[in-house]
């Protein structure tokens, strides 16, 4: 499945926008067909009808009416209509509000206005796709049909007062366990530096020697460090990593599962497979086919 790569703000000739869809399946208005992409905006999409499944960055999820998501900056992502809404004489139909606006007109007012703090944490860790769920999600919904019906000022105060409810709820989970693309921003110091070297080398075989050495640490003292600061074993984390990239190479290229072994330094398919499976609860073969299966 390739990813398209686009940026909306010229296309939609806005910052900012909410658009309320009402399509016999779900399809981004910028393309032919679903397509798998990414773009700079935020987005938060609610499905008011309609069924299938979601890819979030590498998480394959199934969606139904209710389903609430807000997306990070450049998170890949495709709502794709259950088969039964591509049949010739199929009466369904597919509603959503899509909200997308540009992070930068924010970015400055959040950055140095101290109570907007929970706003930009919560902005930040949208990278790993956040779902709304419960009363919140409810309220939001109303909101967002609200919104679409303002201009100006009030439509800022709006979308600023939805991100607030989102950041402060506890009604609210993450899409993508495995974040592997924001570490820099919460560990400033040496940890960087090993995180930088593990993903620019997760096909080669990586050593606990290499990383302490790397943190200026003995070994135990770095398995110390390294256990406090991310509340995971080293081997944990490395494997986390290995299998993100796994999962992305399953769904964006059509390498074999043995290749793809050996470009997220397993040294073996089967030892690939049998961890692939205990972190996804399904083989990389049936991961592949249900990712294909959706593209068909």
């Amino acid at each position: 499945m390739r990813l398209l790569k686009t940026e909306l703000t010229p296309l939609i000739d806005d910052l900012m926008k909410v658009d309320l869809r009402s399509q016999p399946f779900l399809a981004s208005p910028f393309h032919h067909q679903p397509a798998f992409h990414s773009h700079p905006e935020l987005e938060l999409v609610f499905v008011i009808e309609g069924f299938g499944k979601r890819i979030i960055g590498n998480t394959v999820e199934p969606f139904e009416a209710g389903d609430m998501v807000f997306i990070g900056s450049n998170v890949p992502h495709l709502w794709l209509s259950d088969p039964v809404f591509y049949e010739e004489h199929s009466t369904l139909q597919s509603r959503v509000i899509v909200t997308y606006f540009n992070p930068k007109i924010f970015t400055q007012m959040f950055d140095s206005i101290k109570e907007f703090h929970q706003i930009r944490d919560m902005i930040r860790q949208s990278s790993k796709g956040i779902r709304i769920c419960g009363e919140t999600r409810n309220i939001i919904a109303n909101k967002l049909v609200e919104l679409s019906e303002l201009q100006g000022f009030s439509k800022i105060e709006g979308l600023l007062q939805i991100m607030n409810l989102i950041s402060v709820s506890e009604e609210k989970s993450f899409i993508v366990n495995d974040d592997t693309d924001h570490y820099d921003d919460l560990y400033p110091d040496r940890l960087v530096n090993v995180i930088k070297f593990i993903k620019d080398n997760l096909h080669n075989q990586i050593t606990l020697h290499q990383v302490a050495d790397i943190a200026c640490m003995t070994e135990q003292s770095f398995c110390r460090f390294f256990k406090r600061r991310l509340k995971k074993s080293f081997s944990q984390f490395l494997n986390e990593l290995r299998i993100a990239h796994a999962r992305e190479l399953l769904i964006q290229t059509d390498k074999s599962v043995n290749d793809i072994a050996y470009l997220c330094g397993f040294k073996s398919s089967s030892h690939f497979c049998h961890v692939f499976k205990g972190h996804s609860g399904e083989s990389p073969v049936q991961y592949k086919l249900a990712i294909k299966r959706m593209d068909d």
